[in-house]
């Protein structure tokens, strides 16, 4: 098996490149690429609402055949009605296809430069060959101007896809096909490419239709689908109502390109968009404009595509190494997430570039996820086991206080003054027990007593500073203080309970046949340097001084007193005024301290009725 670092490195790279690999899975074919699919669908609606709605292009023009044009018995009388050849014959849908000729020859006469129908006339009219003649006839003049819709439609029958194409009875200029591309979910984002007139028409006979939006142009259409850019919701493309043509300036027709069709939302024309729900004639406006504007949306091929996401996760890969912690891989993967999403959303509006967003994002979150998660159970097993090493030193309480706010004091070579209760504890006699004891009795007997010792320690909130030897080193008050008279009363009760256990560990040891322990306890209260003693690659929290000194010499006095195994200086008996019950012991000199200190005999402590506690 894999080592749990090997495994985590293969599994953040794989959460970072599984999502990186179905960016490229455009149509999509597989599951994998439905979700990216999907989230880029998202994130394109949301850039235009951002943006918002955009001045709307002078050109194409809609004729629209509106829900007051068709109901025009209703906004007019019959008076009204009469004034107009035009008004007379407008009424329910479908028009006489003269009426609708009429309509495309007036904006002709007046300078128009094409018009396209977004009307369907694959089947002769409902009023006849008279009026299908009456069409062809009004149109001929400007017959290589006039454009008629094709429509491709696809069904699936008893298993197998059939395909059709209606094409118009009419002959006149190039017709259009009025088929565009639709998301997953329906929403219509695209005119159709070359490649997909390829893989869609080749059966039919030629020649086959160009998309109606590039009728415009005589350039081929591009290989991959267009991009539909949206200026706007319904209603922002520059519209006329068939039954005011009449009433605008002949001029305003010059040079344009007119669009007829139904924009009348009863005759349920209405389709899903990025802005919202839109008519199907309104929408075949923009591609229009689009094409004319040449704004359309682009997608890079998908080599550039591949191009780009391989990158992006060489790069994204190599800089999620870089951070040594979970918070901090955390922080970088939003910034590259932000970066993504910046860079997508300025080249979508400056350059209409569009990108496989989706896939950048989501490789960028998986990866930086994987590998922020790896680092933080990886750090959260540190943490255990630096918390168990720890709760060995230090008492629970003030080991939460160290976590919550550990600063320098624990990891740099620093030191400081502090006040503090010193306590040195030392085996007495212990040295020709130890010749006579096998190395294994002798660790299990120190291991006995030091648990002993620690244990009585810790429960008073101190700071086991080391075992040296058969000795134990312990300060009441640092790294944090409770305060000198808590600190003293802490190091006294610790001392105490020492002295309890060691008598319990004698009661053992005598049912055992061995020889009991004996210790000597000395205490100080004063001045320490306290900090971490070491090199850069190993530091240990201590304290040094005369204080310590002390403590250590009130614990080798003992011997002098061996009915009195613990003793107290001076200066920690007036923290603790007649709480403490101690024989005086005189004045003694100690190596390391200017003057005579002042012994006391620790006997306990009292209570609130006066005795002992």
């Amino acid at each position: 098996m894999l080592p749990w670092g090997g495994l985590q490195r293969r599994l953040w790279w794989l959460a970072l490149a599984v999502p990186l690999a179905a960016g490229l899975d455009r149509l999509p074919a597989t599951p994998l690429g439905a979700g990216p699919r999907l989230l880029d669908e998202e994130l394109q609606q949301a850039f235009f609402l951002l943006r918002g709605p955009c001045p709307a292009p002078a050109d194409p023009v809609i004729l629209a055949i509106d829900a007051d044009s068709l109901e025009l018995g209703d906004l007019l009388d019959p008076a009204e009605r009469q004034a107009s050849p035009l008004w007379r014959e407008m009424g329910p849908w479908p028009w006489p296809r003269a009426l609708q000729a009429r309509l495309a020859a007036l904006v002709l006469e007046r300078g128009a430069a094409r018009v396209l129908f977004n009307i369907e006339y694959s089947q002769p009219s409902r009023y006849g060959p008279a009026d299908d003649r009456a069409f062809a006839d009004t149109l001929a003049p400007w017959r290589e101007r006039v454009h008629l819709a094709v429509r491709y439609s696809l069904r699936e029958q008893g298993g197998l896809e059939q395909s059709r194409l209606r094409l118009p009875v009419h002959h006149l200029g190039a017709p259009g096909l009025t088929t565009l591309l639709q998301s997953p979910r329906g929403v219509v984002e695209a005119v159709p490419g070359d490649d997909w007139l390829r893989a869609r028409l080749t059966g039919f006979p030629p020649p086959l239709p160009r998309p109606m939006a590039f009728l415009v142009r005589r350039a081929p259409p591009p290989a991959a689908p267009m991009g539909l850019d949206f200026p706007g919701p319904a209603g922002t493309m520059p519209q006329v109502p068939a039954w005011k043509v009449l009433e605008v300036p002949a001029s305003s027709w010059r040079g344009r390109t007119v669009l007829i069709g139904v924009t009348a939302p009863a005759l349920g024309d209405l389709q899903e968009t990025p802005v919202g729900p839109m008519g199907g004639t309104e929408i075949q406006a923009v591609a229009l404009a689009n094409v004319l504007q040449g704004q359309g949306l682009r997608r890079l091929p998908l080599w550039g595509d591949g191009l780009l996401l391989v990158g992006w996760g060489v790069v994204a890969g190599l800089l999620l190494r870089r951070p040594a912690n979970a918070a901090a891989s955390v922080r970088l993967a939003l910034a590259l997430t932000a970066v993504v999403l910046l860079a997508g959303a300025a080249l979508w509006s400056g350059a209409l570039l569009s990108l496989p967003l989706a896939a950048l994002l989501l490789g960028t979150i998986a990866g930086g996820g994987a590998r922020a998660l790896g680092q933080g159970l990886s750090e959260g097993r540190e943490r255990a086991y630096l918390h168990q090493v720890l709760s060995r030193r230090v008492s629970p309480t003030l080991l939460r206080d160290i976590l919550r706010s550990p600063g320098p004091i624990w990891t740099q070579a620093v030191g400081s003054r502090a006040r503090c209760a010193v306590l040195f504890s030392d085996l007495v006699a212990f040295t020709p027990l130890s010749a006579v004891l096998e190395p294994a009795d002798l660790f299990a007997l120190l291991n006995r007593y030091f648990e002993a010792m620690a244990a009585a320690v810790l429960e008073q909130e101190g700071l086991l500073d080391k075992f040296i030897g058969d000795a134990v080193m312990a300060e009441f008050g640092v790294p944090r203080s409770r305060g000198d008279r808590q600190e003293a009363l802490a190091a006294v009760r610790a001392a105490l309970a020492m002295q309890e256990r060691l008598e319990a560990l004698n009661a053992e040891l005598a049912r055992a046949g061995r020889p009991p322990l004996r210790h000597g306890i000395g205490l100080h209260f004063g001045e320490v340097i306290a900090g971490n003693l070491g090199s850069s690659r190993r530091l240990e929290f201590t304290v040094v001084g005369a204080s310590v000194n002390v403590a250590s010499r009130l614990a080798g006095l003992t011997r002098r007193f061996p009915e009195h195994p613990i003793l107290v200086s001076g200066e920690l008996l007036t923290l603790l005024p007649g709480e403490l019950v101690v024989e005086p012991l005189g004045s003694h000199a100690v190596k390391g301290w200017p003057v005579p200190l002042e012994v006391h005999a620790l006997k306990g402590v009292r209570d609130g009725d006066g005795g002992l506690a």
